[in-house]
Protein backbone atom coordinates (compact mmCIF):
# COMPACT_ATOMS: atom_id res chain seq x y z
CA UNK A 1 0.00 0.00 0.00
CA UNK A 2 1.36 3.42 -1.01
CA UNK A 3 1.83 5.77 1.95
CA UNK A 4 3.26 8.75 0.04
CA UNK A 5 0.19 10.99 0.40
CA UNK A 6 -0.10 10.12 4.10
CA UNK A 7 3.58 10.89 4.76
CA UNK A 8 3.31 14.12 2.78
CA UNK A 9 0.36 15.19 4.94
CA UNK A 10 2.32 14.42 8.12
CA UNK A 11 5.26 16.40 6.76
CA UNK A 12 3.06 19.44 6.17
CA UNK A 13 1.96 19.40 9.81
CA UNK A 14 5.54 18.80 10.94
CA UNK A 15 6.58 22.02 9.21
CA UNK A 16 4.36 24.08 11.50
CA UNK A 17 6.40 26.25 13.83
CA UNK A 18 7.80 24.39 16.83
CA UNK A 19 7.07 20.82 15.62
CA UNK A 20 10.37 18.99 16.12
CA UNK A 21 9.27 15.47 15.23
CA UNK A 22 6.41 13.20 14.16
CA UNK A 23 5.66 9.52 14.58
CA UNK A 24 2.70 7.41 13.40
CA UNK A 25 2.00 3.86 14.52
CA UNK A 26 -0.80 1.32 14.64
CA UNK A 27 -0.48 -1.42 17.22
CA UNK A 28 3.08 -2.72 16.76
CA UNK A 29 3.36 -1.35 13.22
CA UNK A 30 5.59 1.75 13.00
CA UNK A 31 4.13 3.38 9.89
CA UNK A 32 6.27 6.52 9.90
CA UNK A 33 8.91 7.90 12.25
CA UNK A 34 10.72 11.23 11.99
CA UNK A 35 11.66 12.02 15.58
CA UNK A 36 14.67 14.02 16.85
CA UNK A 37 16.23 10.92 18.40
CA UNK A 38 17.21 7.40 17.37
CA UNK A 39 14.83 4.85 15.86
CA UNK A 40 15.51 2.62 18.87
CA UNK A 41 14.23 5.24 21.31
CA UNK A 42 11.28 5.94 19.02
CA UNK A 43 10.31 2.26 19.05
CA UNK A 44 10.71 2.17 22.84
CA UNK A 45 8.34 5.13 23.00
CA UNK A 46 5.90 3.25 20.76
CA UNK A 47 5.94 0.30 23.15
CA UNK A 48 5.21 2.50 26.17
CA UNK A 49 2.44 4.45 24.45
CA UNK A 50 1.01 1.27 22.94
CA UNK A 51 0.71 -0.38 26.35
CA UNK A 52 -0.97 2.72 27.75
CA UNK A 53 -3.51 2.86 24.90
CA UNK A 54 -4.22 -0.86 25.14
CA UNK A 55 -4.94 -0.40 28.84
CA UNK A 56 -7.59 2.20 28.08
CA UNK A 57 -9.09 0.01 25.34
CA UNK A 58 -9.36 -2.96 27.71
CA UNK A 59 -11.47 -0.95 30.15
CA UNK A 60 -13.52 0.51 27.27
CA UNK A 61 -12.25 4.04 27.78
CA UNK A 62 -12.08 6.01 24.54
CA UNK A 63 -9.05 8.28 24.51
CA UNK A 64 -8.52 10.89 21.80
CA UNK A 65 -5.66 13.10 22.90
CA UNK A 66 -2.82 12.87 25.43
CA UNK A 67 -0.52 15.76 26.35
CA UNK A 68 2.78 15.03 28.11
CA UNK A 69 4.85 18.03 29.21
CA UNK A 70 8.57 17.49 29.90
CA UNK A 71 11.47 19.85 30.56
CA UNK A 72 12.70 19.33 26.99
CA UNK A 73 9.32 19.79 25.29
CA UNK A 74 5.83 18.40 24.85
CA UNK A 75 4.72 15.03 23.53
CA UNK A 76 1.31 15.31 21.88
CA UNK A 77 -0.47 12.01 21.14
CA UNK A 78 -3.56 11.96 18.92
CA UNK A 79 -5.51 8.70 18.85
CA UNK A 80 -7.96 7.30 16.31
CA UNK A 81 -9.12 3.72 16.87
CA UNK A 82 -5.85 1.73 17.16
CA UNK A 83 -3.68 4.30 15.35
CA UNK A 84 -1.71 7.02 17.12
CA UNK A 85 -0.08 10.13 15.65
CA UNK A 86 2.63 11.55 17.91
CA UNK A 87 4.24 14.99 17.69
CA UNK A 88 7.23 16.26 19.65
CA UNK A 89 6.77 20.01 20.27
CA UNK A 90 9.13 22.74 21.38
CA UNK A 91 8.09 25.86 23.29
CA UNK A 92 7.53 27.68 19.98
CA UNK A 93 4.69 25.37 18.94
CA UNK A 94 0.97 26.10 19.23
CA UNK A 95 -0.29 22.77 20.65
CA UNK A 96 -3.93 23.54 19.81
CA UNK A 97 -3.10 24.26 16.16
CA UNK A 98 -0.98 21.11 15.85
CA UNK A 99 -3.70 19.04 17.53
CA UNK A 100 -6.31 20.49 15.19
CA UNK A 101 -4.23 19.78 12.08
CA UNK A 102 -3.33 16.29 13.30
CA UNK A 103 -6.93 15.44 14.09
CA UNK A 104 -8.06 16.48 10.62
CA UNK A 105 -5.24 14.43 9.12
CA UNK A 106 -6.32 11.29 10.97
CA UNK A 107 -9.90 11.76 9.82
CA UNK A 108 -8.80 12.34 6.23
CA UNK A 109 -6.83 9.09 6.20
CA UNK A 110 -9.15 7.03 8.42
CA UNK A 111 -9.96 4.53 5.66
CA UNK A 112 -6.31 4.20 4.70
CA UNK A 113 -5.24 3.59 8.30
CA UNK A 114 -8.05 1.09 8.86
CA UNK A 115 -6.64 -1.04 6.05
CA UNK A 116 -3.15 -1.22 7.55
CA UNK A 117 -1.84 -4.09 9.63
CA UNK A 118 -1.08 -3.61 13.32
CA UNK A 119 1.74 -6.18 13.26
CA UNK A 120 5.40 -5.25 13.74
CA UNK A 121 7.34 -4.79 10.51
CA UNK A 122 4.22 -4.66 8.33
CA UNK A 123 5.15 -1.24 6.93
CA UNK A 124 8.60 -0.88 5.28
CA UNK A 125 10.77 1.95 6.54
CA UNK A 126 10.10 5.21 4.68
CA UNK A 127 12.85 7.48 3.33
CA UNK A 128 13.56 10.84 4.92
CA UNK A 129 10.78 13.36 4.37
CA UNK A 130 12.87 15.55 2.10
CA UNK A 131 13.70 12.60 -0.13
CA UNK A 132 10.07 11.54 -0.36
CA UNK A 133 8.50 14.91 -1.08
CA UNK A 134 11.29 16.57 -3.07
CA UNK A 135 9.67 19.93 -2.34
CA UNK A 136 11.10 23.42 -2.60
CA UNK A 137 10.89 25.66 0.50
CA UNK A 138 8.08 27.59 -1.19
CA UNK A 139 6.16 24.39 -1.88
CA UNK A 140 6.64 23.30 1.72
CA UNK A 141 5.23 26.61 2.95
CA UNK A 142 2.24 26.25 0.63
CA UNK A 143 1.53 22.74 1.99
CA UNK A 144 1.71 23.98 5.58
CA UNK A 145 -0.52 26.96 4.79
CA UNK A 146 -3.06 24.68 3.12
CA UNK A 147 -3.17 22.42 6.18
CA UNK A 148 -3.53 25.37 8.58
CA UNK A 149 -6.38 26.83 6.51
CA UNK A 150 -8.39 23.65 6.87
CA UNK A 151 -8.64 23.76 10.65
CA UNK A 152 -9.98 26.17 13.23
CA UNK A 153 -9.03 26.56 16.89
CA UNK A 154 -11.82 24.39 18.30
CA UNK A 155 -9.41 22.76 20.74
CA UNK A 156 -8.58 26.07 22.42
CA UNK A 157 -12.16 27.31 22.31
CA UNK A 158 -13.48 24.10 23.83
CA UNK A 159 -11.11 24.52 26.79
CA UNK A 160 -12.53 28.00 27.41
CA UNK A 161 -16.13 26.76 27.13
CA UNK A 162 -15.33 23.92 29.56
CA UNK A 163 -13.85 26.45 32.00
CA UNK A 164 -16.98 28.59 31.84
CA UNK A 165 -19.36 25.67 32.30
CA UNK A 166 -17.12 24.38 35.08
CA UNK A 167 -18.36 27.28 37.19
CA UNK A 168 -21.83 25.74 37.36
CA UNK A 169 -21.25 21.99 36.94
CA UNK A 170 -18.59 19.32 37.47
CA UNK A 171 -15.81 18.85 34.91
CA UNK A 172 -16.78 15.27 34.04
CA UNK A 173 -20.35 16.44 33.51
CA UNK A 174 -19.15 19.27 31.27
CA UNK A 175 -17.02 17.01 29.07
CA UNK A 176 -19.82 14.46 28.70
CA UNK A 177 -22.37 17.17 27.94
CA UNK A 178 -20.22 18.72 25.19
CA UNK A 179 -19.63 15.33 23.56
CA UNK A 180 -23.37 14.55 23.68
CA UNK A 181 -24.19 17.95 22.22
CA UNK A 182 -21.79 17.44 19.32
CA UNK A 183 -23.38 14.06 18.61
CA UNK A 184 -26.90 15.47 18.82
CA UNK A 185 -26.02 18.27 16.41
CA UNK A 186 -24.46 15.78 13.99
CA UNK A 187 -21.06 17.51 14.18
CA UNK A 188 -18.44 14.84 13.56
CA UNK A 189 -15.54 17.21 12.94
CA UNK A 190 -15.84 20.60 14.72
CA UNK A 191 -12.32 21.51 13.55
CA UNK A 192 -13.70 22.11 10.05
CA UNK A 193 -16.50 24.50 11.06
CA UNK A 194 -16.32 28.04 9.67
CA UNK A 195 -16.03 30.89 12.16
CA UNK A 196 -19.74 31.74 12.35
CA UNK A 197 -20.79 28.13 12.94
CA UNK A 198 -18.05 27.72 15.56
CA UNK A 199 -19.39 30.79 17.36
CA UNK A 200 -22.91 29.36 17.27
CA UNK A 201 -21.66 26.02 18.60
CA UNK A 202 -19.94 27.63 21.60
CA UNK A 203 -23.08 29.65 22.32
CA UNK A 204 -25.29 26.55 22.21
CA UNK A 205 -23.02 24.85 24.75
CA UNK A 206 -23.55 27.70 27.23
CA UNK A 207 -27.28 27.88 26.55
CA UNK A 208 -27.80 24.44 28.15
CA UNK A 209 -27.39 26.07 31.58
CA UNK A 210 -30.97 26.10 32.99
CA UNK A 211 -30.59 28.97 35.44
CA UNK A 212 -31.43 32.19 33.56
CA UNK A 213 -29.18 34.46 35.62
CA UNK A 214 -26.17 32.15 35.50
CA UNK A 215 -26.69 31.52 31.78
CA UNK A 216 -26.77 35.25 31.01
CA UNK A 217 -23.57 35.80 33.01
CA UNK A 218 -21.76 32.97 31.23
CA UNK A 219 -22.92 34.17 27.80
CA UNK A 220 -21.49 37.58 28.64
CA UNK A 221 -18.15 36.00 29.55
CA UNK A 222 -18.30 33.86 26.42
CA UNK A 223 -18.60 36.98 24.28
CA UNK A 224 -15.22 38.15 25.54
CA UNK A 225 -13.73 34.73 24.79
CA UNK A 226 -15.16 34.75 21.26
CA UNK A 227 -13.63 38.18 20.65
CA UNK A 228 -10.24 36.85 21.73
CA UNK A 229 -10.62 34.01 19.23
CA UNK A 230 -11.74 36.53 16.60
CA UNK A 231 -15.11 34.83 16.17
Amino acid sequence: MDHSSLITAIASVQRLDGVAGAFLFKGRNAIHKQMPFSDGRTLDLMDVLGEMLEGYQQVRRRIRQVYFQFDAGVLLVLVQDTSALVFFLTSRADPDLVASAGTVLLKDFAVHLAGLSDQAGATPATPQIEELIVATPRAAQEMAAKREARVNNWGGLRKQVEALLGKVMGRAQVVAMIDRKLTALGIDDPYRLPAEELRQLATRMIEVVPNTTKRAALLSELESVLQEFQL
